[in-house]
Formats: C-alpha cells, sequence, structure tokens
C-alpha cells in the first residue's frame, strides 16, 4: 500500500495537503487520521460536558450529528451526501411501508445503493486504496437494514416466529424521530470506519441508560437506587496503544512488504518457501490496516462512554460492548473456525441480525451472497470467500479424523495445537491473498504457480483423508441438551451482550434446533461448527432489557463511590 500516492479522484478538503506532504500521506488517509483524531479529542468533552445528567438527549443526538456531517463533509467532500440520500431513503420507507415488509424493502434498497456505488468506485479507481465514502456508507448500510429489522421485529407480532434473545433485546416498539435515526446512521463515534453499534444500544448510550442494566436493583419496583458509572480512560489508553503501534507497522512494515510485490516476476524467480513466508509476512501486516483502524475507532467511541458492557467476574469494567476484533485470538487461533470468530464480529453479528437467522433454507447460501455483495464485486474477494469454504470444510475433516490421534497426554495435544496454529497461519494467507490483490488473473497465477496445492490437498483431506483415517463414530447431538442460563454480572445482572460474544455458545445450535435443523457437530473436538462460522465470516466474518428507571431517577440518583471509576449522577 503506498502512503504517498494521491488520487485525482479525491473530493475532499485539500486544505491540509502541505502538512500531509510534510508527514509524507497522501491527502485523503491524512484527512483521514485527523478526522479521527479529532473525533477523539472532543470525545473527551462530549462525555464529561454533554453528560446525560447536563443535556438532554435532543442536545446529545444534535451534537453527534452536525460534528458527523461537518467533518464527514471536511474528508469525503459531497460524497458525504449519498450517506444522507442513503439514509432518507430507508427512512421514508419505514416510515411508509408496512410492518411485515419494511425490513425486505430497505434490505433491497440499502443494498442496492450500496452495490451502485461499489460498481462506481470500481469503475474510476479500479484496484485502488484511495478513501473516499464507499467504507462509511458499508458501515451506514449496516445501520439501516438493522434497524429495518429491529423494527420489524417490535411492530409486528408474529407468534409462529421465535426470536432470539438478542433479537429481542434489539426490538424496536416505536418509530425513531428523524432526529434520532440521522443521529445513529451519522453521528461521529463511527462515522468513519464504524463499528456497526445497534439502535438500542446507541439509544441508551445517548439518555445514560447503558449502566442500569449493570447497576444494583434495591429499590421500589426493582429500579436502582445507584449507578455506578466507571472510567472508559484506561480502556481508551489500551486501544489508542494498540492502534498506534499498528499506524507504526503499516508505515514501516507494510509499505517495505507490500502484497503487490506478490505479482511481480521477481517474486516467481524465489524458492517455493521464500514465496510461501513472504505472503504469510505480508498479509500478516495487512492485517494491522483494520487493527489501527477499528482499534481507533472503538477508543473514540469508549472516550465518549460508549460501549461500557459490564463488569468480569472480579469486578473490573468492560468496555467491550463494541468491539470488533480480538487480536491475540486471531494472531495465535488453532483453528480457522477461531480465527473467523474473532475477525470483524460486528460485521458477523449484522449477517446473523438480517440474513442468517431469518431464512429457513438455503441461510448459508443467501448469506453467503449478501456478505459477498456487502463486501464488493472485486473477482478476488470471490476467490477468496470460495477457498475459504473449501478450507474449512477439509479443517472439519482433518479435525474428526487426525485430532483423536493427539489425545493420549498432554504432550501429543500441545503437539497437535502448534501444529494447527501453523496450519492456520498458512491457510489463512493462501486464502487472503486473493481478497487483497482483488483482480483475478494475478490471483488464480499464483495459485497456479503453486499448483493449487491447496485447493488439492483440501480435496484430499474431504474425499480421501476419512477413508484412510475413519473418524470414531459421533456421540448423540449435544445440540437436544438445554440451554445454560446467561451469565450474570458480579451485581447479580444479567450480562447483556457484545460483538464479542454476538451469540452465547450452543444458542446458534439451539435456535436452529428450534427450527428442525441440527448443525453439524465435532464430538471428538467439544466444537459444534455451523455453516455459518464455516463459510460466511470471511474477512469482513440477553436477557431483555431491565425495566428502565422514570425520567427523574436519572437526576435524582444517588452517588456511591464506584470501585476504581468515575462518580456520576445519571
Amino acid at each position: 500500500m503506498d502512503l504517498k500516492s494521491e488520487s485525482d479522484f479525491y473530493v475532499g478538503c485539500r486544505a491540509l495537503a502541505p502538512l500531509a506532504a510534510y508527514f509524507g500521506l497522501s491527502i485523503d488517509k491524512f484527512n483521514f487520521l485527523f478526522c479521527q483524531i479529532a473525533f477523539l479529542l472532543l470525545s473527551f468533552p462530549y462525555r464529561v460536558l454533554l453528560h446525560p445528567s447536563r443535556v438532554s438527549p435532543t442536545t446529545r443526538h444534535a451534537v453527534a450529528l452536525a460534528v458527523g456531517l461537518l467533518f464527514g463533509y471536511f474528508c469525503f467532500g459531497y460524497q458525504i451526501l449519498h450517506l444522507v440520500a442513503q439514509a432518507s431513503l430507508v427512512y421514508m420507507i419505514i416510515n411508509f411501508a408496512s410492518p411485515e415488509n419494511m425490513h425486505k424493502i430497505v434490505l433491497a434498497v440499502g443494498m442496492g445503493y450500496l452495490s451502485i456505488i461499489h460498481l462506481m468506485r470500481q469503475t474510476y479507481d479500479y484496484g485502488g486504496y484511495h478513501l473516499d465514502v464507499t467504507g462509511p456508507l458499508m458501515v451506514a448500510t449496516q445501520k439501516v437494514t438493522s434497524i429495518a429489522f429491529n423494527l420489524h421485529d417490535g411492530l409486528t407480532e408474529k407468534k409462529d416466529i421465535i426470536l432470539h434473545p438478542e433479537q429481542r433485546r434489539q426490538m424496536i416498539s416505536r418509530m425513531p424521530s428523524p432526529l434520532e435515526f440521522y443521529s445513529y446512521v451519522l453521528h461521529y463515534h463511527t462515522l468513519m470506519c464504524g463499528p456497526l453499534v445497534f439502535f438500542n444500544d446507541y439509544l441508551d448510550f445517548i439518555r445514560g441508560k447503558q449502566f442500569l442494566r449493570h447497576s444494583v436493583r434495591t429499590g421500589l419496583r426493582g429500579h436502582p437506587t445507584s449507578v455506578v458509572e466507571p472510567s472508559p480512560n484506561w480502556a481508551t489508553l489500551q486501544k489508542l496503544f494498540i492502534s498506534f503501534m499498528s499506524a507504526v507497522s503499516i508505515v514501516y512494515l507494510l509499505s517495505a512488504y507490500p502484497i503487490e510485490y506478490i505479482k511481480q516476476d521477481d517474486f516467481f524467480n524465489r524458492s517455493r518457501l521464500w514465496q510461501m513466508l513472504y505472503i504469510i509476512w505480508a498479509t500478516s501486516l495487512h492485517r494491522h490496516r483494520y487493527y489501527h483502524a477499528w482499534t481507533l475507532g472503538e477508543a473514540i467511541c469508549n472516550a465518549a462512554g460508549f460501549g461500557f458492557n459490564g463488569y468480569t467476574s472480579d469486578n473490573k469494567a468492560r468496555w467491550n460492548l463494541i468491539s470488533n476484533v480480538d487480536i491475540v485470538t486471531i494472531e495465535t487461533s488453532t483453528s480457522l473456525r477461531e480465527l473467523l470468530i474473532a475477525w470483524n464480529k460486528s460485521t458477523q453479528t449484522w449477517l446473523r441480525t438480517v440474513s442468517y437467522e431469518r431464512v429457513r433454507r438455503h441461510r448459508t447460501q443467501l448469506t453467503f451472497i449478501l456478505s459477498a455483495m456487502w463486501h464488493g464485486f472485486y473477482p478476488g474477494y470471490y476467490l477468496t470467500f470460495g477457498t475459504g469454504t473449501l478450507f474449512t470444510l477439509a479443517a472439519r475433516s482433518v479435525r474428526r479424523s487426525v485430532r483423536p490421534l493427539f489425545q493420549g497426554s498432554r504432550q501429543k495435544q500441545r503437539l497437535y495445537d502448534l501444529l494447527t496454529c501453523l496450519a492456520t497461519r498458512i491457510a489463512v494467507a493462501y486464502m487472503v491473498f486473493p481478497f487483497l490483490l482483488l483482480d483475478f488473473h494475478s490471483s488464480i497465477r499464483v495459485y497456479r504457480h503453486f499448483g493449487f496445492l491447496g485447493h488439492v490437498l483440501c480435496l484430499l483431506a474431504m474425499y480421501v483423508l476419512p477413508r484412510l483415517l475413519p473418524p470414531p463414530p459421533r456421540s448423540p447431538s449435544r445440540a437436544c441438551m438445554p440451554p445454560a442460563a446467561p451469565q450474570r454480572t458480579s451485581e447479580g445482572v444479567p450480562d447483556s451482550p457484545s460483538n464479542e460474544t454476538a451469540l452465547p455458545e450452543g444458542a446458534l445450535e439451539d435456535e436452529i434446533l428450534l427450527q428442525n435443523s441440527v448443525p453439524e457437530e465435532d464430538t471428538v473436538s467439544g466444537d459444534t461448527v455451523t455453516d455459518f462460522d464455516a463459510k460466511i465470516s470471511l474477512p469482513s466474518l440477553v436477557s431483555e432489557n431491565n425495566p428502565a428507571a422514570p425520567a427523574s431517577a436519572l437526576h435524582d440518583l444517588p452517588k456511591p463511590q464506584p470501585p476504581g471509576g468515575d462518580k456520576k449522577t445519571l
């Protein structure tokens, strides 16, 4: 990735071009960083000066929306109108369409609008990484479609439809006002690169109610008598440090080892081992672009007081409600499934919300199509999705046949984990580089150079290995077991889910069981592998709300001293 390349198609403000040149950055990337840093600096006074105990929700909505529009125009110029136009179309639909059909219409209109922008970008900047409004529009599409589905759930009563607990938690039972809707879609906290936040979570943040779900409830009618508001400063600093280190890696390492090098003839003159190691290294460095953007976005939200998700077992505040990536899991995972669950978690949650949990037939295929369209129409995307599906099915076969051979002792188990960790690194690099190269011919040239070895090994693992090493017989499916009770926080209140745990373990399987479709289970490894985890979460991939306190309680609550946190009156 060339950090200094200029784009003739960039329509944002160029007033800071001399400063961008001084730092060796192109104006589009410099403006992106400038806006994100400005958002971060604004978030601290937003949390303190515009605290829900000081100002009304209307003021908080208006400020978040105004800042988003102002800096959106600064960074993307007139292209910010695409965000406004898409949001306006959707708002008209949800107001005039029937609740029974609004979600389908919004999904078609939202994805159609995004697809047109994807195709336009591929026309005037094919293969380029210059920043435009496409990225924010992808996040906005997730927002407008999710709010339509949540409204559909809340405004219709279908007793024959069983909603997942998270769907019930996100139900919207009234039409949002124009200010609430546009503030949700265009607020500055997640404008540039997400992550996706759901409408109810955003309203709780604006109104100062996100802490109520985790408060001691000893008052009249179960309302909390005290609200503890822990400080987000430490969580913000941690994420800023990760974002900064990722940025350093991008500047000094990614630019020195570009993935585009594997297109050049000099690459093919090297040894096969050197070539594979380079692909692994380059694709690993490329992930730092996402680490930088996502953790910076999370830090902005946390600094504003957004993202609180209860407490750990040792009473430490968790600020992972909108966490989008688990870096440690990704870099140390021992299976492809484990890695995919930790990657782009908000997009996985969105795909479950609007597609996978909404259909009874062909759910995997339909969700695959939706995920692919959301990413765009570069051929490399589809090569990655197809190859990733093959690798996941092969990994399932290897796990069933080979893993039992390594269960005799702890040393053998550790050896198995080490081998699968290395295999996962190779598999991810092999399947992801087309996603980064984008074009078909360059990707196929590399695959042909390796003799499609990865694809051949996958086919052998799927069809030959089970005959040579038959897996042990399966035990009865654990899917018939009753679901576990929701976990509770240190205060005894059911914990609310985050993007990191969009569905509790086994929840998806329980939901599928209700629809007479039991997922395939690996009784050897103890993992339940669904088609969604296997095929959709590629490089993209709990109880109901407690009763709200009366409005007056937000200003009259006592002020207990929180453990290691800020003391606020909501």
